[in-house]
């Protein structure tokens, strides 16, 4: 009989640690990692110094980590990093397909990212035009989402039904989705470039703390060429497995129905973004004024700041310039703008160090002509410019900016004498390309018209008539806005005569009263402040309209550098005709055919005045749901009429 062996011994099943010690089997020692158990609780994954690769996974994971000597990591821990390795991963596969087919977007961007996270990791790659392989990262992935299969799947349940818990957030995010967040622009999102993405926790005093953090990146103009900013942002998260709407969250997930509208905005920005000045208009709501710290200079004579304006109006965009004056497209303390203000300080020493040294700074910075197509979509939504319209300056909406359009047949429409209108129109166009200058260099090339006469009759709108034809801005600005004495008048009016110089726009200064009555001994502050003004005139390059209602006598000093004055008579029968026939031809509303302008000419009433009793009549005819009729017309002309003759009547204020 044979006697069958004795059964083997039970097995002894070691306690799992991340001490224990596991002999590898020769595939094992080949591997970058092995792991031990199949559940987030117990698996354990152990990582190993391979020498293949660029960069051995075990690195990265312990950099990750903060854990520099560590081999073996609980699953728990590499999933707070997931999103890390997914970025890196995504990062290296868009490097790999560049060195294979170099495109703008790899030359310009990701060669220089890829590279910038490997040398975190103490990394230099020796050949920059061969493939970049971290060995195994792939494969770890693909064993985090497989262990943790059941938590991702509920997450990505919750998220489709517009719901998030804060152990879901790390699949609500993916490298190569762009993320949008609110910013301080009106409501208006920023859309933002995800570099990285995790769970971290720390230590306090109320016990362990958990925080998902977001690295971003973004496409900001610096004047002279396009630029990356990088910011950082942290969620607390909130106690139990409560899902929150997405709606709840600062940054969420490109929705890819908006991916059409934003690569255009962002077409836009790179056209307004270098290149120098672009005039153009912006829509209402759309423009932001600066506060007055960041406006003290550049010709700001709004004092208000800060704000959203209700009205729309015409700008000139010009991002460098206004990076010198200390002005950004943004305002606040939220992490994208304090970014871009950093940048834009670290931009103005290379640029310094860089013309210094002729070529050469220490600063490195990502700096490009144009921005590759394929992250336009990250630009800015916002431009820096001069509000024309506010005579501040701001930051205005991409999506706000729009051709203007000029009036071409304003000038045509003045009512002034055919030979006048053509003197102003060649001088203005042609009156500096001549050599005249004065014999001594750097005095001015440039124009001075006066228009005097009486309210009404046409003097400011001979300027802006004028800035129409030419395409050209219109900088108008009354003594009031100047200041009340020597100093502030001068650096003001410096300001804004070095603006319109630098933008080819015409300087319009109402109210010159002060300036052109002649000087006496009595009045030491006035003669002051003539004396500024005819000394920035002497050197002022480009168009100026001086205009007043009444000058008593001449300045001698003043009427050397007028180049022309124009003296406005008070309107006549033909002439209130003409002015009633443009203003009306110009209304949103139907009018009657049967107006008799003649009747409405004898009315004697200025320019604006007529403006006014059109504007009245359009009213009453919407009212009415009629044309702009004959009666409509006369009856505002009789309550217009009246309310004047009770003005100059009034004396209740002796009582």
């Amino acid at each position: 009989m044979v006697v069958p062996p004795p059964p083997p011994p039970p097995s002894v099943s070691l306690p799992v640690s991340l001490d224990s010690a596991i002999l590898p089997t020769e595939v094992e020692l080949l591997q970058p990692f092995t792991t031990i158990g199949t559940t987030p609780e117990d698996a354990i994954f152990q990582l190993r110094d391979c020498k293949d690769g660029t960069v051995p996974l075990r690195v990265v994971v312990s950099r990750y980590l903060s854990s520099p000597h560590q081999h073996s990591f609980p699953a728990e821990k590499l999933y707070m990093i997931l999103g890390r390795l997914r970025c890196l991963y995504y990062s290296i596969c868009k490097y790999n397909e560049g060195v294979a087919s170099p495109t703008p977007v790899f030359l310009q961007y990701w060669r220089q990212r890829t590279l910038d996270q490997l040398s975190g990791f103490g990394y230099q790659v020796a050949n920059a035009n061969e493939p970049i392989s971290i060995i195994g990262l792939r494969e770890l992935i693909d064993k985090l989402e497989e262990v943790f299969v059941e938590e991702i799947r509920n997450a990505q349940q919750l998220i489709q039904s517009g719901l998030i818990t804060f152990d879901g957030l790390s699949e609500l995010f993916h490298p190569e989705t762009p993320v949008k967040g609110v910013i301080g622009l009106g409501g208006t999102p920023g859309i933002f470039m995800l570099t990285e993405y995790y769970y971290e926790e720390r230590r306090s005093l109320l016990g362990m703390e958990k925080s998902f953090h977001w690295s971003m990146e973004f496409v900001v103009t610096m004047g002279e060429h396009f630029t990356v900013a990088k910011f950082s942002e942290a969620l607390s998260g909130w106690t139990g497995v409560r899902a929150r709407p997405l709606s709840e969250l600062s940054y969420v997930p490109l929705d890819p129905a908006d991916r059409d509208t934003l690569q255009k905005q962002g077409e836009k920005y790179v056209q307004f973004g270098v290149g120098g000045p672009h005039y153009v208009a912006y829509s209402p709501h759309t423009f932001f004024l600066h506060n007055s710290a960041a406006s003290s200079s550049g010709a700001s004579l709004s004092r208000s700041g800060g704000s959203q304006l209700p009205k729309g109006g015409r700008i000139m965009i010009d991002p460098a310039r206004g990076a010198l004056l200390g002005h950004h497209a943004s305002q606040g303390m939220d992490e994208p703008t304090q970014a871009m203000t950093q940048l834009a300080g670290r931009y103005r020493r290379w640029k310094n160090t860089a013309q210094s040294t002729g070529g050469s700074s220490p600063e490195t910075l990502v700096l490009w002509d144009t921005v590759p197509n394929e992250l336009r979509i990250f630009c800015w939504p916002a431009v820096v410019g001069f509000s024309f319209s506010a005579k501040a300056w701001g930051h205005v909406l991409i999506s706000g900016l729009e051709p203007i359009q000029f009036h071409d047949n304003a000038f045509d429409q003045l009512v002034l004498a055919e030979d006048r209108k053509q003197l102003i129109r060649a001088l203005v166009r042609y009156g500096g390309d001549d050599n005249t200058d004065d014999i001594i260099g750097g005095k001015r090339g440039g124009s001075v018209f006066l228009l005097h006469g009486p309210p009404g009759v046409g003097k400011t709108l001979t300027a802006e008539a004028i800035a129409e034809v030419l395409h050209r801005p219109l900088y108008y600005v009354t003594m009031g806005e100047l200041g009340m004495n020597p100093d502030e008048m001068e650096r003001r009016l410096s300001d804004v005569l070095d603006l319109c110089a630098g933008w080819n726009a015409l300087a319009l200064l109402d109210e010159a009263d002060v300036f052109l009555e002649q000087r006496s001994t009595a009045d030491i502050m006035r003669n002051a402040m003539v004396c500024v003004m005819l000394r920035l005139l002497e050197y002022h390059p480009g168009i100026l309209f001086l205009t007043t209602n009444r000058v008593r006598t001449f300045d001698p000093a003043f009427e050397s550098r007028v180049t022309v004055a124009l003296r406005y008579e008070q309107l006549t029968v033909e002439s209130r005709i003409q002015v009633w026939k443009n203003l009306l031809q110009r209304v949103s509303i139907p009018i009657a055919s049967d107006l008799k302008y003649e009747a409405l000419g004898n009315h004697v009433l200025n320019g604006r005045q007529i403006k006014n009793a059109v504007r009245l009549a359009v009213a009453l005819a919407k009212e009415q749901e009629s044309p702009v009729t004959q009666s409509i017309l006369e009856t505002t002309l009789k309550i217009t009429h009246l309310g004047r003759a009770e003005m100059k009547n009034d004396d209740s204020w002796k009582e």
